[in-house]
């Protein structure tokens, strides 16, 4: 680990685009399949995961569906590595559906070796992502200058996860899960990159009728391999071949099998369209966006543009996941580099996703996710919107995290060890009386056959064992994103409530204020040998030893909220205080069936520590019935109301 953070260009300073008005925003899982083991009943790993903009005036008949390629993952097409808008936005402005997913075993589809096979032994490295992007004298498009050791190839290698293997069973799959996508969503073009196209492929074999048509860019010279072709006819597919690639003679191959096998097969050398200098990643290079406009010209040709029309009915009867946004996008913190003996790996990189409201009215958010989850428990849950709706609603640009190894950043032991080896939850801990789904609020009927309780459990990646750990890979990466954004409000759930503390530790400057959502644990218990961390954090007088506190029991109060645990642990006179927190309003919500740390204890020892703390409980307000996941049940907003009320009042304008 001999060097620091590799940090991405700022999104300040980036020319954006125009505004982007949008419908409809969510996400959703398809193709969750549960199998019984002897641990218990669990999702298969077969699942996509699907993200979706629906534009305010939609202007073409069908949508895109985006698929990447290689190791890679859905973000690929989100952004730039140097920060610009990606092909989604680009899309989006150009009046499309736009769906983006995560093939299985992929991205924000958690992996698992017991489900999707070993990965590979060795982790991306810096110098293969840079021989990855290299094209010939001809390629002078990539953002920086494309060594090892640039920001931008830090920033694609830090999202560089495992493939499935290519084989029947693997196109059988993927032909499956296209099909689920599109029997809901209707007839639909695929825009693959790389070995995607194989996705896209695979669902046009098994349903054709189906798809409208294929823009695959860079695809691989075996890329008709184990594809029953007689199922192409008439099918439009575009071959995008930039003029820095190797493969431009596979591609003109590709092509013309198509053409005999009766599919409109058209190739499409960019340097024709006078689009030049692009390498194999065409969409995050300099000129994306040129690149992008005769891929829409052939696309208008195949199918008319239509009259505008809504993206939505604006009398549906659901609740609002309408975001109107300046820019939107994802990069990586928190990178280090790890040395191997086959070159050096990304160590402890953090993904944030973002959303820029076109009307800023408050501080940028930081929101951290808990437990096994990922950075969709912030993003709403069966189509629902989630507390990033509602704060981009409110004016706040927001900013959530996956966790190093959850969600699409990428696990691999070399980087991670055994220790945070992902492991796939069961169902049955989490259902009986005890289970986090056993609320009054929770949208769905709590069962193991509820499809919300489906789209949770395809969501969760366990192993939250070692907190000391995960505190050394996210501080950093989370003081790095405080730097970049300037003064923000740090919003943390459950597991991950570690992260607030250890942040602003280390930049109270930069935090106005912290809201938690029922932080794990309780007073120096268990992991928490610190207080409320697993790690040092600032003391005066200084903590050299844990050997320094001298605790005492403290009595629960008897109307404290659940789960009660008494008695619990605070320090005797004369305290130890938090010296860099003390002036930073922090707010700790809870509710009627909670879990992790008791809310007395946990306030109790802030108060000792020296901060200002408001325990905010719900049913003080009125609203009952919510279990430690309230920012996804059925009275979400109300909940959310409780928490910008809070803000407002301690950040007023």
């Amino acid at each position: 680990m001999a060097q620091g953070p590799a940090a991405a260009s700022n999104t300040s300073t980036i020319n954006r685009g125009p505004v982007l008005d949008i419908a409809d925003w969510g996400y959703y899982w398809y193709g969750i399949e549960r199998v019984k083991l002897a641990r218990g009943t669990m999702a298969n790993g077969g699942q996509i995961y699907v993200e979706h903009w629906v534009p305010r005036t939609v202007r073409h008949p069908y949508p895109i569906v985006l698929v990447n390629g290689g190791r890679g993952q859905g973000l690929d097409w989100l952004s730039t590595p140097d920060g610009r808008r990606g092909w989604v936005s680009m899309l989006v402005e150009a009046g499309y559906k736009v769906y983006l997913l995560d093939k299985p075993g992929q991205g924000r589809s958690p992996w698992h070796p017991l489900l999707h096979g070993q990965a590979p032994p060795q982790a991306p490295t810096f110098e293969s992502a840079a021989a990855m992007v290299k094209g010939g004298t001809a390629h002078n498009q990539w953002p920086g200058d494309g060594s090892a050791t640039s920001p931008e190839i830090a920033q694609l290698t830090a999202a560089q996860g495992q493939s499935m293997g290519r084989n029947a069973q693997t196109l059988e799959l993927w032909g499956s899960r296209g099909v689920m996508l599109l029997d809901e969503i209707g007839p639909a073009i695929f825009m693959t990159h790389g070995d995607g196209v194989a996705f896209a492929l695979a669902t046009t074999a098994t349903k054709p009728e189906l798809v409208k048509g294929i823009v695959a860019v860079e695809q691989p010279a075996n890329a008709l391999q184990g594809i029953t072709l007689a199922k192409l006819k008439d099918i439009p597919i575009l071959a995008v071949t930039p003029e820095a690639s190797a493969n431009s003679a596979a591609h003109l191959n590709i092509t013309d099998a198509l053409s005999k096998a009766g599919a409109k097969g058209v190739h499409l050398p960019l340097a024709n369209r006078n689009v030049l200098g692009n390498g194999p990643f065409v969409m995050m290079e300099k000129n994306n966006r040129e690149a992008l406009q005769p891929i829409l010209s052939w696309l208008d040709g195949v199918h008319t543009p239509t009259a505008p029309t809504p993206g939505v009915d604006p009398a549906r009867n659901i609740d609002n996941t309408a975001v109107k946004l300046a820019d939107q996008g994802s990069f990586w913190v928190g990178i280090r580099r790890k040395q191997m003996d086959y070159g050096a790996i990304p160590l402890g990189q953090m993904q944030v996703q973002f959303m820029i409201p076109a009307e800023q009215r408050g501080l940028p958010v930081i929101m951290v996710h808990g437990g096994g989850g990922q950075g969709t428990h912030m993003m709403g849950i069966g189509r629902r919107p989630g507390w990033v709706h509602y704060f981009v609603q409110a004016g706040h640009p927001v900013y959530w995290v996956d966790r190093p190894s959850y969600g699409r950043s990428p696990y691999h032991a070399d980087a991670l060890g055994p220790s945070h080896l992902p492991i796939v939850p069961p169902y049955e801990p989490l259902l009986p009386s005890t289970g986090v789904f056993n609320t009054g609020q929770w949208p769905g009927t709590n069962t193991i056959d509820d499809p919300n309780v489906n789209q949770f459990m395809a969501v969760e990646r366990g192993n939250i064992g070692d907190e000391a750990l995960h505190s050394d890979l996210v501080w950093p990466g989370g003081v790095e994103l405080l730097e970049r954004l300037g003064p923000s409000i740090l919003m943390v759930h459950a597991f991950g409530g570690f992260f607030a503390w250890g942040v602003a530790d280390k930049r109270p400057d930069l935090v106005k204020a912290i809201c938690c959502m029922e932080p794990n644990g309780n007073p120096f218990a268990a992991q928490l040998r610190w207080g409320l961390t697993a790690r040092p954090i600032t003391f005066d007088p200084p903590v050299n030893a844990l050997t320094d506190f001298k605790l005492v029991d403290t009595p629960t109060p008897p109307d404290s909220p659940i789960p009660v645990v008494s008695p619990f642990k605070l320090q005797a006179e004369p305290v130890h205080k938090w010296k860099n927190l003390g002036n930073i309003p922090i707010s700790w919500l809870t509710s009627e069936h909670g879990a992790g740390g008791s809310p007395m204890a946990q306030v109790a020892f802030l108060k000792q520590v020296g901060c200002q703390v408001d325990l905010l409980r719900l049913r003080d307000y009125g609203i009952h019935g919510n279990g430690n996941l309230m920012l996804m049940e059925r009275n979400n907003h109300e909940v959310f109301r409780v928490i910008h009320d809070w803000l407002e009042k301690k950040l007023p304008a």
